[in-house]
């Protein structure tokens, strides 16, 4: 049976092996076919906003009675640059276990930035209802690019881009939007016509203009499922609120 020695990853997320590397620079965005015209040329626009965010745990395995053995396991998502020293990323992957049962977000996060490498971060903001978390980057990177929030939301029937990382390359999906209707909690969600996969979770959904139009979360059946860019707007007011003047 295996313990966790601190926090550790919960749920379903599977830990990946800390062999994962990430590099300095990724590799090309991987952009499929598409009829949207233009559409790589707002991936070459964006993709570099793109970051992979990791949760590091230790893992105590001691089966049948034998001998204890420890290792380093890694739980990874998606996220994004906002700038001005923020990122943005889902909350779920970030929250551990230990051994009793506790809950608590990861002792040690860290984003990895193309063409910078791996910075550690921590969380100064998150909404469990909307399984969003707001990462903060040391000082010096503060003035490292960001992204800009749609200043409305996307259309029935837009086409969008949704962005994130898989190993060392950034992957890019084109989707369309297909509705728009309630959590359970009663707020707004972004419902794409297809699943994305589990590596773009806490990615970036941009429009045709390279503005984030959403934040992709877990898919919900076979539609992709996004927090759209008013309540991410709302999420950055709170973390300005809680700080105060």
């Amino acid at each position: 049976m295996d313990h966790l020695i601190g926090p550790a990853r919960l749920g379903a997320r599977v830990f990946a092996s800390i062999a994962v590397i990430a590099g300095a620079s990724r590799g090309a965005v991987v952009l499929p076919a598409s009829p949207e015209a233009g559409w790589q040329s707002v991936a070459d626009q964006v993709h570099t906003l793109a970051i992979l965010v990791r949760a590091r745990a230790l893992i105590a395995d001691r089966k049948d009675g034998g001998a204890l053995r420890v290792h380093e396991a890694v739980s990874l998502a998606s996220g994004v640059l906002l700038g001005d020293g923020l990122a943005l990323t889902e909350l779920d992957p970030l929250v551990l276990t230990s051994a009793d049962g506790h809950k608590d977000l990861a002792s040690q996060i860290e984003i990895v930035v193309d063409e910078v490498g791996p910075l550690p971060v921590r969380v100064v903001f998150a909404d469990p209802a909307l399984d969003i978390a707001v990462l903060r980057l040391p000082e010096e990177a503060r003035s490292l690019p960001g992204a800009s929030l749609a200043p409305g939301e996307p259309a029935v029937g837009d086409a969008l881009l949704a962005v994130g990382i898989d190993g060392d390359s950034v992957d890019a999906v084109g989707v369309r939007l297909v509705r728009v209707d309630s959590a359970e909690d009663g707020t707004p969600r972004l419902r794409t016509d297809r699943p994305l996969p589990v590596r773009l979770s806490g990615g970036p959904l941009f429009d045709g203009r390279g503005h984030v139009v959403g934040l992709s979360t877990p898919p919900a059946g076979a539609e992709g499922t996004a927090v759209p860019a008013s309540l991410l707007r709302s999420v950055l007011r709170k973390l300005v609120a809680a700080a105060g003047p």
